[in-house]
């Protein structure tokens, strides 16, 4: 009987150790994972703003925009006369999906100059990848010894989006003076690409038809993000 009893308290001792060194195991490979979590956080200032204040990623996708507002200098180039090309582009009327666009370009010659400015309203949440925006403005068309091609500017962009604040590709399809003699419609094919986290490398193609014109430019920028 005393041996059976001795036999069960070894025995009851024995188990008792092992789970106290499996527990102390388990609660030292806890704490070295807690560890390796804590340096991960430290060396990731996107998980410790995320942590700080947890990012609301529908209202991202609905309200902050995947493509950038820019400012827009460069050359441009029509059968062999060399221009200038300055102009803004997307820049959104408070929180909402309307943005204001604008610009000027002019030849070296004095040949040809163009002034526009139009208002576009994205039709789908501003963080998509794509998006689709009618456009409504005012284009002002001039060419030496012909006349003057002037008045309202309706249309549609698209833009597919590459990569977040990195790269777009847009092409939009306006008509300027709907209806006129003098009607133009303009096709234009434009990309842009980051050359630095602020500047962008940014090239233009347009397709200009009218009774007057038939003809194309193409342009290459240098954009700023703002």
């Amino acid at each position: 009987m005393a041996n059976k009893l001795a036999i069960a308290i070894a025995a009851f001792l024995y188990f008792g150790i092992s789970a106290a060194a499996y527990g102390d195991n388990r609660m030292a490979r806890r704490a070295k994972d807690i560890e390796i979590d804590r340096q991960v956080i430290e060396s990731s200032p996107v998980l410790r703003r995320w942590l700080e204040n947890p990012p609301n990623l529908l209202d991202d996708i609905y309200n902050v925009p995947s493509f950038d507002k820019k400012l827009k200098l460069g050359i441009t180039s029509r059968n062999n006369s060399l221009g200038i090309e300055a102009g803004f582009e997307d820049l959104f009327v408070g929180q909402s999906p309307l943005t204001v666009n604008g610009s000027y370009q002019t030849e070296f010659s004095g040949r040809e100059s163009e002034l526009q400015a139009n208002f576009r309203y994205y039709l789908l949440p501003l963080g998509s990848y794509w998006n689709v925006a009618p456009i409504v403005g005012y284009r002002q068309f001039n060419q030496l010894d012909r006349p003057q091609i002037s008045g309202l500017d309706v249309g549609l962009q698209g833009v597919l989006v590459l990569s977040p604040h990195s790269s777009d590709l847009r092409m939009s399809h306006t008509f300027t003076s709907p209806s006129g003699n003098l009607e133009m419609s303009t096709t234009t094919l434009s990309t842009s690409y980051a050359i630095t986290n602020n500047l962008r490398l940014g090239t233009k193609v347009e397709w200009r038809r009218s009774p007057l014109i038939y003809d194309s430019r193409v342009g290459f920028l240098l954009e700023l993000a703002l």
